[in-house]
């Protein structure tokens, strides 16, 4: 599962080389994997990568900034959402929640990135922003056409809780309660908000 991090586009308007953002990119992710995210440095990942660091400055502004694109891709990934219905939209967010959460390369950067995000209101923001929004809008989508805003609204709400149900259970899972990270956990979780695919909730 991925999300929309943040702006990348160059300040000068030149156009970006492919290149060397792949080359970071897999420099960062290599380079969590050796060392952590505590002896992570952007100039470590610039000789890693043979780049230049005024050229990732321009770029990424901070190393939760590169990371995070390292991590979760510029842009969101929505092609397993594609001709599914709401069951299938939850499937995904609970599997894709858990594949994304197991990566020894986000294990590694989650604690040191929870906290450098708590620290950047305008990177939390937008991710959350990136994360949330052309998913549940995809979940709205697949209610009826006669829905009123009012019932707009709440499959809205529905779909960002199940978003925040399944990714937190997946971190927790991940992070703290790995003895009992199993697929029959994940399981239940995805059982237990299945539910909402038929639009029934607790105040039903």
């Amino acid at each position: 599962m991925s999300a929309q991090t943040i702006d990348n586009t160059p300040a000068s308007g030149r156009p970006r080389d492919p290149r060397i953002d792949a080359e970071v990119l897999a420099a960062t992710r290599d380079l969590l994997l050796e060392v952590g995210w505590e002896q992570l440095s952007l100039r470590a990942i610039a000789t890693r990568a043979g780049v230049s660091r005024a050229a990732m400055s321009r770029r990424w502004t901070s190393k939760a900034h590169l990371v995070l694109d390292a991590l979760l891709g510029a842009t969101p990934d929505l092609e397993p959402f594609e001709g599914t219905d709401r069951a299938g939209w939850i499937d995904w967010v609970v599997a894709g929640s858990a594949e994304l959460f197991s990566r020894p390369d986000v294990r590694e950067a989650a604690p040191g990135l929870l906290a450098a995000i708590r620290d950047h209101e305008d990177l939390r923001n937008a991710l959350w922003r990136g994360f949330s929004g052309p998913a549940t809008a995809l979940f709205v989508a697949h209610g009826s056409e006669a829905a009123t805003e009012q019932e707009r609204e709440r499959d809205l709400l529905d779909a960002k809780a199940v978003l925040v149900l399944a990714a937190g259970a997946a971190l927790f899972s991940s992070l703290i309660a790995r003895e009992d990270d199993t697929p029959e956990l994940r399981a239940r979780v995805r059982e237990l908000l299945m539910p909402v695919s038929a639009g029934t909730s607790a105040d039903d």
